[in-house]
């Protein structure tokens, strides 16, 4: 996605592609009952999360990835999430910058 993401002056009001990796860590390990999307966390609910979370401009990809963390763990039956970002073209910078976050949910994961 193109974000206007940064804590730079020279990063302000300039749309940067950011790369999302996303785990979420379901309870259990049982195949669904139905063959039918109904049955797992599928990906528009992930997606929805992004959105919902890009919705604020944040200058730290920390920030959101701890704020896609929040959403992707409101399911019961989700215990645990991974959020990985990644700068693709950081201005004056020749590589990827990114950071990685995971949350567990208090007492569903030892």
């Amino acid at each position: 996605m193109q974000l206007d993401i940064g804590a730079h002056d020279f990063e302000k009001g300039v749309k940067q592609p950011i790369r999302f990796d996303i785990e979420v860590l379901v309870e259990g390990a049982e195949s669904p009952i139905r063959d039918d999307i109904g049955e797992v966390l599928n990906y528009e609910y992930l997606h929805g999360s992004i959105v919902s979370a890009i919705s604020t401009r944040h200058s730290l990809l920390e920030n959101l990835a701890a704020s896609i963390l929040e959403e992707i763990l409101l399911p019961e039956k989700a215990v645990a999430g991974v959020v990985c970002l990644t700068k693709l073209s950081p201005t004056g910078f020749d590589g990827k910058f990114g950071c990685s976050m995971v949350k567990v949910k208090p007492g569903r994961m030892t």
